[in-house]
């Protein structure tokens, strides 16, 4: 059985632009705590290469000097 159309609120033209307006300021927030999570996790992945590529020095039994010399012979 057919229910009818649901009856909307009307709202005035002017209610509209500042629910739309409260809708972007939130997704602006959103995007910012985005980025600033991006950001931190980029940090989080650039320490752990580091500590990687740390760890293989140690364990390569080289000094870091002659690691950084064999690196610049390569290039």
């Amino acid at each position: 059985m057919p229910r009818g159309r649901k009856k909307m609120e009307k709202i005035t033209l002017e209610e509209q632009l500042a629910l739309v307006d409260k809708e972007i300021e939130a997704t602006e927030s959103s995007l910012k705590n985005l980025r600033l999570k991006r950001k931190d996790l980029k940090i989080k992945i650039e320490e752990q290469q580091k500590d990687e590529l740390y760890r293989l020095v140690q364990n390569s039994g080289k000094s870091l000097e002659e690691v950084i010399a064999m690196l610049k012979e390569e290039n």
